[in-house]
């Protein structure tokens, strides 16, 4: 099958995760793959690199230099506030599609779905949207476009139930349009290269290490944690915080908190499931609007790590074994989803450091539901997708 993917970068995101990992795990299974790349200027090479690129090929227009200063100049005289280069893109998109064929396209974020089935029209190529929280904002601020979406589509993808609320209920809501509930995935028997160790990062051997990977935004949960770690930390020395990402917020939080002990500020890591396999629980304390089923989660998960996050998006359903229980701790949301308690989150974060059973129990149960995220499985269920898709 020819698949074409689209992406709008490749950098270090839940989103670009996942259109990494579909296109290199459908190229495995023997499917002539393409991954459309709308922003190759912001692309993350040292991330790319992590993926096995003669399974797929990566595709793109190639940014040149006087394009940046036009467009700068563009927009600072405002004889065209919106630049050149989305234009610029979507010209390109265009010309890709119609000088190239494809079986089906399968697009993974709002404006690119738009863009997909907007120009995948002239050749009439199916498109499959895999959607993800992004439709919760985009959709209601660009109802003109969620409209165009969903008339051309063939099918959906979706991660947690809220993703599709929005098309629910809309008046043009079809029942009979193909739309599928379908986990994100990861190679979860692939080795991992110990490129890092406690001891570069000046972590003890025995201490207990809780990490936490997310975007560089307040709403993930950053300094919930860190209170929370504070509070742990007067208690039992050997605890260590590793935090990993970047942004602006993260930046502010080092300034506050990095000459206390315990914690590390690491920055960002192209491939940080290096880092989480050196730790022992996994933290997501997210309020995040539109988390629907994080990739950081499914990482905690592959390493071993028993999770304590929150209870939003698909969060609950991810971490539930079979009896019912999660392979860690779900916590609760403060009123209006505003944020998390730290006190419950450092009880939580306490539990596993100071009872030895209860965390062997949750690890049991963290090696149960680790196969709900076999890639191979989500390529199955997506390939049954594009093939229901095909023979209509």
């Amino acid at each position: 099958m020819r698949i074409l993917f689209t992406t709008p970068a490749l950098t270090i995101g839940g989103i670009e995760v996942l259109a990494l990992r579909f296109s290199e795990a459908f190229g495995a299974a023997g499917h002539d793959v393409t991954l459309y790349d709308f922003s190759p200027q912001r692309r993350v090479e040292p991330f790319v690199a992590q993926f096995d690129q003669s399974k797929f090929r990566i595709v793109g227009i190639s940014p040149r230099a006087w394009w940046w200063k036009a467009n700068a100049l563009l927009v600072k005289t405002r004889l065209k506030p919106n630049g050149i280069w989305e234009e610029r893109v979507e010209r390109h998109f265009a010309r890709f599609l119609a000088d190239n064929e494809f079986d089906i396209i399968c697009s993974l974020s709002f404006h690119e779905d738009y863009r997909a089935c907007r120009y995948a029209r002239p050749k009439n190529t199916p498109v499959v949207v895999s959607m993800h929280g992004v439709y919760e904002y985009a959709a209601p601020e660009w109802p003109e476009r969620a409209r165009a979406i969903y008339d051309y589509t063939s099918a959906i993808t979706y991660l947690a139930d809220k993703n599709m609320a929005y098309y629910w209920a809309q008046p043009y809501f079809r029942p009979e349009m193909p739309a599928v509930k379908i986990y994100n995935g990861t190679n979860l028997d692939e080795p991992v290269r110990e490129a890092v160790t406690r001891a570069t990062l000046g972590i003890a051997a025995d201490a207990f290490v809780y990490i936490m990977v997310a975007r560089g935004v307040k709403e993930k949960g950053w300094e919930e944690a860190i209170k929370a770690f504070m509070q742990l930390r007067h208690r039992h020395a050997q605890a260590t915080l590793l935090l990993v990402g970047e942004g602006e917020f993260l930046q502010e939080l080092k300034k506050e908190y990095s000459a206390e002990q315990g914690i590390i500020f690491y920055g960002l890591h192209p491939n940080p499931v290096q880092l989480t396999q050196l730790a022992d629980v996994g933290l997501l304390p997210t309020y995040f609007p539109i988390e629907s089923l994080p990739n950081v989660i499914i990482d905690y998960l592959r390493c071993g790590l028993p999770v304590i996050a929150t209870a939003i998006g698909e969060i609950p359903e991810m971490l539930r074994a079979a009896d019912g229980q999660p392979a860690g701790t779900v916590l609760p949301l403060l009123p209006g989803n505003t944020g998390v308690s730290a006190t419950l989150l450092a009880e939580a974060m306490a539990h596993y450091l100071t009872d030895a059973a209860f965390y062997q129990q949750q690890a049991a149960r963290v090696r149960e539901v680790r196969g709900k995220f076999d890639i191979r499985t989500c390529v199955r269920r997506y390939t049954e997708v594009f093939e229901q898709v095909l023979a209509r």
